[in-house]
Order: C-alpha cells, then sequence, then structure tokens
C-alpha cells in the first residue's frame, strides 16, 4: 500500500472508533484529503479506484459524502481539465501558490456526514 493509501485507511480506521454503530450517529468530517474524486493523476484509472476507496469505506461505516458539488457548492473549473470526466460535479477547492482561486481546477477538500443529517448539510466550495 503506498503512503497515501495507508493514510486513507487510518483515517477511516480513527473514524471508525468514533462510530459505535453505522446509524444514530451525527457525525461530520470535512477537510483537505489530498483525495480526487471520480477521477485520477491526469486520468490514471489505477489512481481513480484507489481514491474511490476512501469515499467508499467512508460511505461504509455510515458517513457518505455530501459534497461540496456543483451547483449549490460552488463553481466549476474553467477551463475544463482533460483529466476530469465530462460529468463531474466536482467544484475547485485547491490551488496553488502560481495559481488565483479563479483559476483553480482541483477538488481536494470534502464534506462527509452521516446518514441521519446528510440531507441537512450543504458544502460549498470557496
Amino acid at each position: 500500500m503506498d503512503h497515501l493509501g495507508c493514510l486513507r485507511a487510518r483515517l477511516t480506521s480513527d473514524i471508525s472508533i468514533l462510530i459505535a454503530s453505522q446509524r444514530g450517529h451525527r457525525i461530520i468530517v470535512a477537510g483537505d484529503f489530498n483525495l480526487l474524486r471520480g477521477h485520477g493523476e491526469h486520468g490514471n484509472e489505477d489512481w481513480a479506484r484507489r481514491y474511490a476507496t476512501a469515499f467508499d469505506r467512508m460511505e461504509a461505516v455510515g458517513l457518505p459524502c455530501v459534497g461540496p458539488s456543483a451547483p449549490e457548492g460552488g463553481r466549476q473549473a474553467d477551463p475544463w481539465p482533460k483529466e476530469l470526466p465530462a460529468d463531474s460535479k466536482n467544484v475547485p477547492t485547491f490551488h496553488s501558490s502560481r495559481q488565483s482561486a479563479a483559476t483553480a481546477t482541483r477538488q481536494l477538500d470534502f464534506v462527509f456526514a452521516s446518514e441521519e443529517i446528510s440531507h441537512r448539510v450543504h458544502a460549498r466550495g470557496q
């Protein structure tokens, strides 16, 4: 397992300790996870599958990803990156020191919420 894979597995394991059951909890987990959603680095399918496991594991412990997602969660990348699938709802949340927020194209920040409250949680990128 690569270094990032270990970190993602550790995150989910640490969160699992806080959850006594898959249902009935009210938890929000948010932040920069250094993950891509729905695609891999430069379109790499192996990385896309690796990243997807983090979202799958969070959902398995009762914490589905609630965003941010377009259109309510913010603007989409413009120009559209080649690696991003045409049907993606990702909103840019990361920009390098060589970019401005207006030219950002990558979403690395995500919000996960307990199923019981997920319909009331509204995540928005900047």
